[in-house]
């Protein structure tokens, strides 16, 4: 079990090294790249022998960033007020050119 301890702290300290680089990453780009990286983590784990705890530290974390990386929106919305405003602003300028219209109609 000693032997496991060196492996476990090196993928584990580089799993919180990635995960603490990206944060607050809120492109995209960043996210994806997470992503992979907790992947290739992964694989590396599995392939110099990581024990099972580790091993589904990684998982899980790589699982819950797929998740995030799909879901979380890479730009702020515009609250719905805000359409609404704009929406009447609109339909505010029609009515009146459409008056404008009736006018010069007659």
């Amino acid at each position: 079990m000693r032997s496991d301890q060196p492996v476990r702290c090196s993928f584990e300290g580089e799993l919180a090294n990635l995960i603490a680089s990206k944060q607050f990453s809120r492109d995209l780009d960043g996210r994806y790249a997470l992503f992979d990286a907790l992947s290739d983590l992964e694989r590396r784990a599995q392939g110099a022998g990581a024990p099972d705890l580790t091993l589904r530290k990684i998982a899980e974390i790589r699982f819950l960033a797929g998740i995030l990386r799909e879901s979380v929106r890479p730009f702020p919305i515009v609250p719905l007020r805000t359409v609404l405003r704009v929406r009447e602003r609109i339909d505010a300028r029609r009515a009146v050119s459409a008056e404008a219209a009736d006018l010069d109609a007659v």
